[in-house]
């Protein structure tokens, strides 16, 4: 029997150390697989890993301009696809890497992609060792959060794994231009006629610098500037033809000499200053951007950060071709003092949200000035014409312009109960000094808005017999007005008494201790306290007994929601 038992036990110890063993064999061959799905760094053959990333896309090099569509340029890329697993190893491997996180539905990433696509071409043309990846951050959320992507599309360059983000634009050149002034010279040197007419034939924008010699400290000057401007070319040059060629026939003077060169009219703008980098930098910031410059979602960010703070907005469409021609005949007087820019009203996308700004919706040119340094707005209200752009620029250049607050049309009618107030007519109802204004302050997107301003109504019905008190509302994402633009919560109820309107409103908007010391019949009370004790019509509840009784009883039923006052 002992025996028997004992060779049970011997069997069932077999079997354990059988399924054992068999259970690390299988964790063995799924090592051995996970090696080989993803191979260790120190184990991967140099030629191969960008294959490894490209997922198939052929390395084809040649002029982007000659494919057909955006399709053939990015399958003639060497765009290098990563994810999760991969980024930081191919971020850790390489001297330069320009990752672009991007979002499938995003439109303006699928617009890039092509452009960015033509980039990686264009600098393997040039032996440019920048490898250029992307990185779908919507389906690799790991390597977005690692790498702060929050916004599509996103475009970092790691230099030997340093972050520096991308500030350039959006198309090929200016992505192409801002990878070598990073990763290599930020000065082109032309010394030949063909090299100079093969670069005019680009039609860019480019700082001209003439020197005797490129050892000078003037020409040490010129090429520190050109680092520290990322999207303009800059070119040197000891031949005085070459120069000739360059500035297009337009008078030189004797080295060392620079000039900004620009395909529009005013071709040429020269360099007057002294020769070191900050005032070469700073005379080609102001003067690099055509007379009217196109803004648009490309370009917004380079031209809001130019020193010219002051922005005069032409919204206009192509086929308002009378109004161009006056646009540009003013802009001329204020070269360098505030930048002319016109926005496509095509462009839905872009210029919809900027007309909002304005509160405004039109299909009809309008002119609109904003300080890009307070956020300040100025619209133009006359007819267009070279003398009124010129005078309001002229205006708006010595800070003479009134400000501009949005406003919804002035009602036709407005005897309601509670009287409509609008940016326009917040001096006429609210500041009135012979009124106690009673106004409800909301936005359209506020849920609690819309069950205060049904009880605000009935309270309106209660003291409509009070003739100096005005029940108003006031729709604060449609309207703006100086007195209304620091109201902190909405919905906000304020009182304006008469006599003393120079003073800040009285808010009954409940303070924290409120919600423990009261319930809510005494917040009712607190109310009414605001709105008559305050305005010294105390008396109203004394001679209107049967008037307050109707009070008490709208009190009892919660009259402006318990939510409001976080009861």
């Amino acid at each position: 029997m002992v025996k028997r038992w004992s060779g049970l036990l011997l069997l069932l110890f077999v079997l354990a150390c059988v399924a054992v063993e068999i259970q690390r064999c299988h964790s063995l061959e799924e090592e051995v697989e996970e090696d080989i799905m993803h191979p260790v760094e120190d184990g991967l053959e140099e030629e191969d890993e960008l294959e490894d990333l490209d997922e198939g896309l052929e390395d084809v090099t040649g002029d982007p301009g000659s494919y057909s569509s955006s399709a053939d340029v990015i399958a003639a890329s060497k765009v290098a696809n990563v994810n999760d697993q991969d980024v930081e190893r191919v971020i850790a491997k390489y001297e330069f890497v320009l990752l672009l996180g991007y979002a499938p539905w995003c439109t303006q990433s699928q617009e890039l992609l092509p452009e960015f696509a033509a980039a990686s071409v264009q600098l393997s043309d040039l032996g440019n060792p920048t490898v250029l990846a992307k990185l779908d951050a919507v389906n690799n959320p790991s390597a977005a959060a690692r790498y702060e992507i929050r916004g599509y599309p996103t475009l970092i360059l790691f230099v030997n794994g340093s972050r520096d983000d991308y500030s350039g634009g959006h198309s090929r050149e200016e992505i192409v231009l801002w990878v070598l002034k990073k990763t290599g010279s930020a000065i082109t040197t032309i010394l030949s006629k063909e090299s100079a007419e093969s670069f005019l034939s680009r039609n860019v924008t480019a700082v001209i610098g003439y020197f005797d010699n490129l050892d000078s400290p003037e020409h040490d000057a010129f090429a520190a500037a050109a680092k520290l401007d990322l999207d303009t070319e800059f070119v040197s040059t000891t031949n005085i033809e070459v120069t000739l060629l360059l500035s297009q026939g337009a008078p030189i003077s004797s080295p060392p000499f620079i000039a900004l060169c620009k395909q529009e009219p005013e071709r040429l703008s020269v360099f007057g200053g002294s020769f070191n980098a900050e005032e070469i930098d700073s005379f080609v910031k102001l003067n690099k951007y055509p007379l009217v410059t196109v803004l648009n979602s490309k370009n917004a960010n380079l031209v809001y950060a130019s020193p010219l703070k002051l922005h005069l907005l032409l919204f206009a469409e192509s086929k308002d071709d009378y109004v161009k021609p006056l646009y540009l005949e003013a802009a001329r007087h204020f070269k360098g003092k505030v930048m002319f820019l016109a926005i496509d009203l095509k462009d839905e996308e872009f210029s919809k949200p900027m007309l909002a700004v304005y509160g405004l919706d039109t299909a009809k040119p309008v002119v609109a000035g904003l300080d890009n340094e307070d956020g300040s707005r100025y619209l133009l209200e006359s007819d267009l014409t070279v003398e009124s752009l010129k005078d309001f620029a002229a205006d708006f250049y010595a800070r003479k312009l009134p400000l501009y607050y949005k406003s919804d049309p002035v009602p036709a009618q407005n005897d309601g109960l509670v009287k409509i107030v609008v940016g326009k007519t917040v001096e006429k109802i609210v500041m009135d000094d012979t009124k106690d204004v009673f106004l409800f302050v909301h936005a359209p997107w506020c849920a609690t808005c819309e069950k205060v301003g049904r009880n605000f109504e009935k309270l309106a019905k209660h003291v409509q017999d009070v003739s100096s008190l005005v029940m108003a509302k006031y729709d604060a994402n449609s309207n703006e007005h100086p007195i209304l633009m620091e109201v902190p919560n909405y919905p906000s109820l304020l009182l304006y008494p008469a006599g003393r309107k120079s003073s800040s409103p009285v808010s009954t908007y409940p303070l924290p201790f409120l919600k423990t010391l009261f319930l809510s019949r005494t917040l009712y009370f607190i109310l009414f306290y605001f709105v008559y004790f305050l305005v010294g019509k105390m008396n109203f509840i004394s001679n209107n007994e049967k008037k307050w009784h109707n009070v008490d009883c709208l009190i009892n039923t919660q009259y402006f929601g318990t939510s409001y006052f976080g009861m």
